[in-house]
């Protein structure tokens, strides 16, 4: 099985997404940004993330005018 390809959200973004978070709340970051509490953890701590949820997470913070 091949290793998932990984990607590293600049910190700028995530410094962005965290601004628009109320709480902390793993329903209310699904429903902002379409990604689980691990993922958003990950972001915050400035690791990478599977490359596919990063260009799903990028599309949706553009179309949401986030970034």
């Amino acid at each position: 099985m091949p290793t998932p390809r990984l990607t590293q959200v600049e910190p700028a973004v995530v410094h962005k997404m965290a601004s628009v978070l109320k709480s902390q709340k793993p329903e209310v970051i699904q429903n902002h940004f379409g990604i689980g509490l691990n993922t958003w953890v990950k972001l915050r701590e400035g690791k990478a993330i599977r490359h596919s949820v990063a260009v799903r997470l990028l599309q949706r913070l553009q179309r949401d005018q986030l970034i």
